[in-house]
């Protein structure tokens, strides 16, 4: 199953490009800052494996929702094999057996195509859907690809990118393409045994802002043992970065944040020799290291920003660990991020033994576009529970939650 990013815990356990150099939003206006409180009791959307299919129909991801053009919701808490429960609202949901999509278990890395979490949908007329798929390699599941088993082989031994994934018939059904055409985003180093690189995940659903289209990239601390972003032990990746695109059916056409502006390609380093590799590895910016969900909030007078949930749930970084908002006008200048729930308040809410919140991502039921990315004063929190002695038992939560701006 997926690993929980930043932290190395194991939960379960080239096209031509053409250059985009334009500022993200036009804008660089301070953000208002939102602000936000949990408002009513939580309640059990799936729970396993009482709602579960099969076995690996475990949610293992942030919760995601789109609308197909026969006006049916499928909400998705993506797992390797990718289940739906589909309805006429958020709150009225039934668990579709039917498989949207299975992993490949491709043993090739070049092949970007072991194990794939299509997580991260937009769809433009409830037809055609566009999936960006966080995809794991596991060399350390594979005869031969890893020598350490020291407990560090998950870390060691794991290779992760974005790749592209489509629908034709409103999300029932998933296709891949073969490689190098389903590459959309990783990191510009092979895969090497017992040395990673860990590489790139989709960590955000996808959301249309002044005219792109938008998700964030997060990357796993690499190398091994590495510190800060100079000298002679730098980390050349680390923390998350926005990428965008305006043709969302074109997986090369994404671009990364460069420290500058949006002209950073991703290169498949199984197509050809990289001469510049650290040409082509984004700049993070503030906070996004943390990101689960991104969204787009009225905040008043007609003006727009983006939301970002933010989740630290092992240090204290952003404040007490806790899910914190944050917003942009730009997606790369972020305010300070607000806390909205603690860990220990979460906690309180559980029965006793070894749990974990993770997953949060916000969805506004009375949301009118098809792709939920936008939302209200009042979205749903939602997030999953996962059982730290059985990988199998875990429950998804939808929780009210009420935004608000100081004017």
């Amino acid at each position: 199953m997926r690993q929980l990013f930043p932290l190395l815990f194991l939960a379960l356990i080239s096209a031509s490009r053409a250059q985009d150099t334009s500022v993200g939003s036009g804008s660089t206006a301070p953000a208002p800052i939102v602000h936000a409180a949990l408002d009513g009791p939580r309640t059990a959307v799936f729970t396993t494996p009482r709602d579960s299919c099969e076995p690996n129909d475990v949610p293992d991801a942030m919760a995601r929702a789109f609308r197909d053009y026969k006006g049916i919701i499928h909400f998705v808490t993506a797992a390797t094999d990718l289940y739906a429960s589909l309805g006429p609202s958020l709150v009225k949901l039934e668990r579709s057996c039917e498989a949207a999509y299975r992993s490949s278990n491709n043993t090739n890395p070049a092949a970007f195509n072991d194990q794939a979490w299509i997580d991260s949908f937009f769809t433009p007329d409830g037809i055609n859907v566009a999936g960006l798929t966080h995809t794991e390699y596991h060399g350390w599941a594979i005869p031969g690809e890893c020598h350490i088993t020291n407990g560090n082989q998950y870390s060691a031994c794991e290779y992760d990118s974005d790749t592209y994934h489509y629908s034709t018939d409103g999300g029932y059904h998933f296709h891949s393409l073969k490689a190098p055409n389903n590459f959309l985003a990783g990191v510009p180093y092979k895969y090497v045994i017992d040395d990673g690189p860990i590489g790139y995940s989709v960590d955000t659903n996808v959301i249309s802002f002044n005219g792109w289209y938008y998700a964030v990239s997060t990357s796993w601390t690499w190398p091994p043992n590495c510190s800060g972003s100079t000298g002679p032990h730098h980390c050349i990746t680390s923390g998350g970065a926005p990428i965008r695109t305006q043709n969302l059916f074109d997986p090369s056409s994404w671009r990364g944040w460069d420290g500058t502006d949006f002209s950073l390609t991703f290169i498949d380093p199984y197509v050809a020799p990289v001469t510049h590799p650290l040409q082509h590895v984004y700049t993070p910016v503030p906070y996004m290291g943390f990101v689960n969900a991104i969204n787009v909030y009225q905040v008043f007078d007609g003006q727009q920003v983006v939301v970002a949930t933010l989740y630290d749930y092992f240090d204290s970084e952003l404040g007490p660990p806790g899910m914190y908002l944050t917003t942009s006008t730009d997606l790369v200048h972020w305010t300070k991020p607000t806390l909205v729930v603690t860990v220990k308040e979460l906690a309180a809410l559980d029965p006793p033994g070894s749990w974990l919140d993770a997953y949060f991502s916000l969805l506004d039921p009375t949301a009118s576009d098809p792709n939920f990315a936008t939302i209200g004063a009042h979205p749903y929190l939602y997030y999953v529970r996962l059982n730290n002695n059985n990988v199998y038992d875990r429950v998804v939560f939808r929780q009210p939650i009420k935004l608000w701006v100081n004017h």
